[in-house]
């Protein structure tokens, strides 16, 4: 339940409860997290794309996302030294941020903005999206000995989005074939019913996250889909499987609906409303959000939040009746993982479902799988379907990629276009 009645809410702070509580869950996690092998639990490295959660929390694996931490860490200021120290060992300045956070905050004892992070037990490989992640968990296992276990997730190759069911059925097989592997690492069973209670919370979880989404159809949005969802998402990806994921959802959903109906939002009022495409600038978000935010533009859809998996969240449920091949759907259909054409097809489609002004590609320098092909998409939908489109390029945790003056001049530009296509 929210913690003020209706009636004494107002101003947007009292509508803005939900992020408190995502503030409050990822604290825990990473308490449980930076103790975990202290208290005698395994802790395994993952992916956020496609990645099988489940599975963890079957066998008590507490994960850990080298993605989610760089991202805290590199929020709080704390990129730049260990950036430094990957590239003083002979990693290139364009390598991707990620993975030289990720290779530096393992080093022995290396303290972080969020603490010194716990070694892996176990590095789980979902090969999805992108060819580095192969990379640097070999380099992990080299740094710290740790084994791998790889499920090879094959790419959407068709330009409908077509999955075929020998691919379905391949993925699903790797992971039927992970469960002997994880009992005999962790010494523990696998518990079917627990499996069972854990997929039902799941696919609760999604349900609740997709209609969250969903709302960015409302005008105005009571929320904004790319800048906002960057707390929202954080519970699907780190404690996706628990009660307590399935009620903060359903907090955030009631939460929203509260903001429709007093006709508040994240924005005095909506002016313009946002398509946006690509990973957030974490060392300078805040600042970044302004840019748009003084426009009085939020973003009513974004690809951002897909990152792991089921692109149109709502119109797909995991199926607890066929567990493992459900996972496999979803982990197959992490946004990366599909081919450009889809990708832009979609941008496409959300301008037109979302009644969108404009689309804003925000380009990561040092994220292949995800930049590529983003100024071929800026080209088709501006110059074939005549849809405004900023691009704009940074880095999601390097802070030396971004400038202020520059991106500020490009963005300021954008909605004066938009301005002038409005009036005309």
């Amino acid at each position: 339940m929210a913690s003020a009645s209706a009636e004494a809410k107002t101003t947007f702070e009292d509508f803005d409860q939900a992020k408190r509580m995502q503030g409050e869950i990822t604290k825990n996690y990473f308490q449980r997290l930076l103790t975990a092998q202290a208290n005698g639990q395994k802790v395994g490295y993952g992916f956020v794309m496609a990645n099988p959660i489940e599975f963890f929390n079957v066998f008590d694996i507490v994960p850990l996302y080298p993605e989610v931490t760089s991202l805290n860490i590199s929020y709080r200021g704390g990129a730049p030294p260990l950036i430094a120290l990957s590239e003083e060992v002979g990693y290139s300045t364009d390598a991707c941020g990620y993975v030289k956070m990720g290779v530096a905050a393992a080093t022995d004892k290396t303290s972080t903005a969020i603490g010194v992070l716990p070694k892996p037990d176990l590095l789980y490989l979902t090969y999805s999206g992108c060819q580095i992640y192969i990379h640097w968990w070999e380099q992990l296992h080299y740094q710290t000995g740790a084994p791998i276990l790889t499920v090879d997730v094959p790419y959407v190759r068709e330009y409908d989005g077509h999955v075929d069911a020998h691919d379905i059925r391949y993925v699903a097989a790797q992971l039927e074939e992970s469960i002997p592997v994880l009992e005999k690492f962790t010494g523990k069973r696998f518990d079917e019913n627990r499996f069972k209670e854990v997929m039902r919370l799941s696919s609760k979880a999604w349900e609740l996250w997709g209609k969250v989404l969903e709302m960015g159809k409302m005008r105005p949005s009571p929320l904004d889909a790319y800048f906002e969802s960057i707390y929202y998402m954080a519970p699907i990806t780190l404690i996706r499987g628990t009660q307590e994921c399935v009620d903060f959802y359903a907090f955030l959903l009631e939460e929203l609906k509260e903001r429709a109906s007093h006709g508040v939002g994240p924005t005095a009022r909506e002016d313009y409303r946002l398509v946006f495409e690509g990973v957030p600038n974490y060392p300078f978000f805040k600042k970044f959000w302004n840019l748009f935010r003084q426009n009085n533009a939020r973003g009513v859809v974004s690809t951002y939040p897909k990152v792991a998996g089921m692109i149109d969240t709502g119109s797909f449920h995991l199926n607890t009746d066929h567990p493992f091949e459900s996972i496999a759907e979803y982990m197959i259909h992490a946004y990366c993982n599909w081919n450009m054409p889809l990708r832009t097809q979609l941008l496409e489609k959300y301008v037109r479902d979302y009644h969108a002004d404009g689309v804003v590609i925000h380009s990561i320098k040092s994220c292949r799988s995800f930049s590529m092909g983003e100024g071929d998409m800026r080209e088709y939908l501006a110059k074939e379907k005549d849809i405004p489109t900023l691009l704009i390029e940074s880095d999601h945790v390097d802070p030396r990629y971004y400038s202020e003056a520059q991106i500020k001049n490009r963005v300021d530009a954008f909605f004066e276009t938009l301005a002038l296509r409005r009036a005309a």
